[in-house]
């Protein structure tokens, strides 16, 4: 049985909803696991990296900018990172690969240039679709809901924002992620 460790930074929920996705795939493919939102746990509860067969590490992305707690994460273990590279798996979550044809672009503009600054060549990355929720329960606050509204207007063409949330994370790609790295780690 591979042991896998998933960490993972969110602003707003939804790349937690993806880390905890792939931790069901790895789970039904006989994997085990251990999940840390990095923004909430310690470093002191985080295990060594040693103890993992493999790595997933994912970040939202908001203003071309990755969550400071996995920068800090990755800076502190750069280099147990680098030596478990070929069975690291890495994913951002933006609102740039919320259409398959930007994909792509989000890899190339959010996440690549951020790996190789690093220094890191991991096994496997990509790039999902995010969530603009505009509800009332919104984890986002007042200020950054109407800047993004006016920017989907703006950008998207979008003419009418609903108090609702818009959820572009495409599970079938998230799936095939996982069983990429699955095929990756084995």
């Amino acid at each position: 049985m591979k042991n896998i460790l998933i960490l993972f930074g969110t602003r707003y929920g939804a790349t937690q909803g993806i880390a905890e996705k792939i931790e069901k795939i790895l789970q039904d493919n006989g994997c085990s696991t251990e999940i840390h939102d990095l923004k909430v746990s310690s470093p002191k509860k985080v295990p060594s990296l040693n103890e993992f067969d493999g790595i997933i590490i994912g970040t939202s992305i908001q203003m071309s900018m990755w969550t400071k707690p996995v920068k800090k994460y990755i800076k502190k273990n750069l280099a147990s990172l680098i030596q478990k590279q070929d069975k690291l798996g890495f994913f951002i979550c933006c609102g740039t690969a919320n259409k398959k044809e930007k994909i792509g672009t989000a890899k190339e503009k959010f996440l690549i240039p951020k790996i190789n600054d690093f220094g890191l060549k991991p096994a496997l990355v990509d790039a999902f679709g995010g969530v603009y929720d505009f509800s009332e329960n919104s984890l986002m606050g007042g200020m950054f809901k109407k800047m993004m509204a006016e920017s989907l207007k703006k950008n998207e063409g979008w003419e009418n924002v609903e108090n609702k949330a818009y959820d572009f994370r495409d599970w079938d790609q998230i799936n095939e992620f996982t069983n990429k790295f699955i095929s990756i780690i084995k």
